[in-house]
């Protein structure tokens, strides 16, 4: 079984992006960056659980 990672941009919230091992960090373990506007992606379920805390901004929740 495969599992899929789904990831989302958290500044233009696009979800097409490259990985490298060069952008590899603890806050980015998979190394995927944003093909439009270069930030650090973040896991989609990760981004689920932070939209449910309520932390997040109102524009990022469309």
């Amino acid at each position: 079984m495969t599992s899929h990672i789904h990831f989302r941009c958290p500044c233009c919230h696009g979800s097409q992006y490259r990985t490298s091992h060069f952008d590899i960090s603890e806050s980015n373990p998979f190394g995927a960056k944003c093909i439009f506007c270069k930030s650090s992606m973040v896991s989609f379920d990760n981004v689920a659980l932070y939209i449910k805390s309520g932390q997040v901004p109102v524009d990022f929740r469309k």
